[in-house]
């Protein structure tokens, strides 16, 4: 099997190696010593390729190429989305209809400046618009409360326009990923991969095969474990995540034994000590 191995490791291996080569004895207490070294070494040694891989498979040739069919489902607005809405007309009066009543306020570079500029739709599924007052648009996707805005403000406006779009869509990821934190992104889906790129991949001692997704569902949590070292990930529900996602990354178990940890002191001392016992036994 093989294993990716830490400069750590292999800076520990040289100096046992030396040193043991420089102490009293017979070659024959040295070599077993240096072997009973690597024992101890890959036994601890660092994390095997087959737990760093993603996406892994079991064939044979892995130059031919393989597809997967992918779902991408057409988000639909919840309760506390927040969507930022553009209304235009024909009319003078009805043009930028929406920023005309917020003063004029349509520039935003940040997430609490969108905030100001959006809409929150509240626990009912209404957003509260100026004139028209409370409309419910949760339950549709963005096209189909456009639309259903559209007819609402024909009573209004001449021939308006209306688009629809989310604000402050974020994800966050914690755990063995090298930038924990809270990502906002602006794309329509997003999945796991690329929301690990943002936050810098997962670390040498996070589990691939166990992270852990925590996702928000009509007022219920869920929890779904997934493995990003196999394929079927590109095929589940999870592959794209959702925008308020929790992605955690578990700890490998080997991780606390790991060279990041691991006590060199006494390793070398206990080594040391084993090779001037077993010459002091020989030569008796």
């Amino acid at each position: 099997m093989p294993f990716i191995v830490c400069k750590k490791n292999k800076r520990l291996l040289i100096i046992v190696y030396k040193l043991v080569r420089c102490l009293p004895g017979n070659r024959d207490i040295m070599r077993n010593s240096f072997w009973l070294l690597m024992v101890v070494f890959f036994a601890t040694a660092c994390v095997p390729q087959k737990d760093v891989v993603y996406l892994q498979d079991d064939v044979e040739n892995k130059f031919i190429d393989s597809e997967h069919k992918v779902q991408k489902d057409r988000q639909v607005i919840q309760p506390f989305d927040e969507v930022y809405i553009e209304v235009a007309s024909t009319d003078r009066e009805g043009s930028n209809f929406l920023e005309q009543q917020r003063g004029g306020m349509y520039s935003a570079n940040s997430p609490e400046a969108l905030s100001i500029i959006s809409y929150r739709v509240d626990e009912k599924g209404n957003v509260n618009l100026p004139v028209i007052g409370k409309i419910r648009i949760s339950g549709y996707t963005l096209e189909e409360a456009a639309d259903f805005m559209q007819l609402q403000l024909e009573e209004y406006l001449y021939q308006p326009s209306v688009k629809i779009n989310f604000v402050n869509k974020s994800i966050t990821l914690i755990g063995f990923v090298y930038r924990p934190g809270r990502y906002y992104y602006s794309s329509d889906h997003i999945n796991i991969f690329q929301a690990l790129g943002m936050a810098g991949d997962i670390q040498e001692f996070g589990n691939r095969k166990r992270v852990l997704i925590i996702r928000e569902i009509d007022n219920r949590t869920t929890k779904t474990l997934v493995d990003l070292t196999s394929e079927s990930i590109i095929d589940s529900q999870y592959y794209y995540l959702r925008s308020n996602d929790v992605v955690y990354v578990e700890p490998l178990k080997r991780r606390w034994w790991g060279m990041n940890t691991f006590p060199f002191a006494l390793l070398l001392s206990s080594v040391t000590t084993f090779i001037l016992v077993m010459d002091y036994i020989q030569r008796d």
